[in-house]
């Protein structure tokens, strides 16, 4: 029999110790991490979804791991891949601008010859998961020759347009642009890869099992008729189709001109909103009970030189650039085959969107019912072609005013959107314009990247006061202390009367170029610590009131003929950087305006 050991609470208590420290001499201290890394970790974690969410894989074992290629040492943050697609993603969450640089020079090397980086990479000992991943999925249906690489970098901070454009090759994954495809990734899944594909610039005829047919179909054909224009009222040169059409085919063509997208911002035609998830939901559950379509068409626009048609007995119906038949008009309602080219992002849905993108590939309880749906010809397009010299502004504004017809009455469009088309709907108007010379401001300068521009943004400079209080008055079309009056351009009177857009987009250059200018003179005699917008430091001095302070200051100089290039500025606002602008509150704009000028340049 073993003998029992006799404790008391003492032997109890070192006993206990002598365990405590070895559990905790066992235990891993946990890394604590820098403000920084948890931005980084979050920003990974947020695009790792997205990309999952829009069909992408990812390879593990990735991050981190440094290669010398062609003399250069370097890194991968991820690797992603989707059919015959590679994508190569760059994390960054602080300031980019020196990142970026130090990056290109690796960048130009990938986009030299993508294959024979790919091939060092699959060698290199370190990068054996990317090799055992990719041998069991990419490289087993595709050749190295037939791979797409797109290097993408996710800036967590905006950058300006003068970084991007020194370091091209890049797609540039602004926060802005990641938002904007979570968004409706999260609502449509798989189905808003087509509009990523676009994003990256890859051509339908190079993505997946396309790349390996020689003779890809130009398009597919959709039987239809043609509407004579005499009958739509529309003017002349703008063609209407209607026709039936499967839900895959258009979701893959289809695309939305929302107004938080990633296009130009420039653009009349952002104007749509999201994608709403509530009413995606009920859509896909009516067409899972009921297994049929929805009565009402769908309106889209299509461009005429990614469409043919062709009459009853298969004879090509040719239009010329204006949009006219070429061997005379249709005169009745025509039978038709409409032929659209196999390209995505070609067919703008102006109303509709709802009913179309009920339809995607998702991975709910639905899916396996509207999969069955999405390849049957049930849906009614209807189409309109217009003419190939039709100018961007005019046919996008001709978009708007249809889409603010359609939707006048129905109580889903918010007062706030048709508020914004209609102020759409007036390029020349002095609030269309400042809002474009505030695009221009936020790409470049000395306020790059400061304006808010997107819902989730906070800490940056709210543009409406801005707007109203310190451009408008600025550029307006008549007055002494107005941008205009020192415009020197053959087309003024044209463009004052809402005529000559050619002469509106170079008033608007010209806008732009002034207010930067000063601002570069302004930014040149302030401590870099101070150019930054910080409420709490009483030193940070970039504020609604300074920005529009320095407006109206413009405009004194202006009305007094004292203006001048960035350099003139620069050399007069020396010691700006005494000036109390603080000592002025936020409606004050003319009085600080009245202080610099009266300070600096008498």
């Amino acid at each position: 029999m073993a003998k029992k050991i006799r404790t008391t609470s003492t032997t109890t208590t070192v006993i206990g110790a002598v365990v405590r420290r070895k559990r905790k001499k066992g235990k891993k201290k946990r890394k604590i991490l820098s403000p920084q890394e948890q931005a980084q970790n979050t920003q990974k974690k947020e695009i790792r979804i997205l990309m999952d969410n829009l069909g992408f894989s990812r390879v593990p074992g990735i991050d981190g791991k440094e290669f010398v290629y062609d003399g250069r040492t370097s890194e991968l943050d991820d690797v992603f891949f989707c059919e015959n697609i590679l994508v190569f993603m760059e994390y960054t969450v602080g300031s980019s601008g020196t990142h970026l640089f130090n990056k290109k020079i690796i960048y130009d090397k990938i986009n030299d010859n993508p294959r024979e980086f790919l091939k060092f990479l699959i060698k290199q000992n370190n990068f054996k998961q990317l090799a055992e991943v990719l041998g069991r999925t990419v490289l087993k249906e595709y050749t190295p020759n037939q791979l797409q690489v797109r290097i993408l970098y996710a800036s967590k901070l905006a950058l300006s347009r003068e970084h991007k454009d020194n370091v091209d090759n890049v797609h540039y994954f602004d926060y802005s642009i990641v938002k904007y495809f979570e968004s409706i990734s999260k609502i449509i899944k798989k189905s808003a890869r087509f509009e990523f594909f676009d994003f990256l610039n890859l051509e339908f005829s190079k993505i997946g099992s396309n790349i390996k047919s020689s003779s890809v179909s130009s398009g597919d054909e959709f039987s239809g008729h043609i509407l004579p224009e005499e009958h739509s009222t529309f003017k002349e040169g703008y063609k209407l189709v209607s026709f039936y059409m499967d839900a895959s085919s258009l979701l893959k063509r289809a695309f939305v001109l929302r107004k938080d997208g990633w296009r130009n911002k420039d653009s009349i035609g952002l104007y749509q909103r999201m994608v709403l998830n509530k009413k995606i939901k009920s859509m896909r559950r009516y067409l899972h009970e009921k297994s049929r379509v929805f009565v009402n068409n769908i309106i889209v626009t299509i461009p005429v030189d990614k469409v043919k048609l062709f009459d009853a007995e298969g004879n090509e119906l040719k239009i010329d650039r204006k949009g006219n038949f070429k061997a005379g008009g249709v005169t009745n309602v025509t039978p038709a085959t409409i032929q659209i080219q196999n390209k995505s992002n070609i067919l703008g849905i102006i109303d509709g969107q709802h009913r179309s993108y009920a339809y995607h590939e998702g991975d709910d309880i639905y899916e396996k019912t509207i999969a069955k749906l999405r390849g049957i010809q049930n849906l009614l397009i209807t189409g309109i072609l217009y003419p190939k010299d039709e100018e961007e502004d005019k046919r996008l504004k001709f978009e708007a005013e249809l889409f603010m017809e359609i939707n006048a009455t129905q109580a889903s469009a918010a007062p706030e959107l048709k508020q914004a088309i209609e102020s759409l709907l007036t390029p020349y108007s002095t609030t269309s314009i400042a809002k474009s010379i505030i695009n221009k401001l936020n790409e470049s300068g000395p306020l790059g990247t400061y304006f808010e521009e997107h819902w989730y943004e906070t800490a940056k400079l709210k543009t409406s006061s801005i707007v109203s209080f310190g451009l408008k008055p600025l550029i307006k079309f008549e007055g002494e202390d107005t941008l205009f009056k020192i415009w020197n351009h053959q087309a003024k009177l044209k463009l004052k009367d809402g005529k000559d857009f050619a002469a509106l987009k170079e008033y608007k250059n010209f806008c732009a170029t002034e207010v930067r200018n000063i601002f570069i003179g302004l930014k040149a005699n302030i401590p870099a610590a101070n150019w930054r917008i910080d409420r709490n430091d009483p030193n940070a001095i970039l504020n609604v009131t300074t920005v529009n302070g320095v407006i109206n200051c413009l405009r004194l100089l202006i009305e007094n003929n004292k203006t001048g290039n960035s350099d003139f500025y620069r050399k007069k606002l020396v010691g700006i950087d005494q000036f109390k602008f603080k000592a002025f509150k936020s409606s004050q704009y003319r009085k600080m305006g009245q202080a610099i000028y009266d300070t600096y340049f008498i």
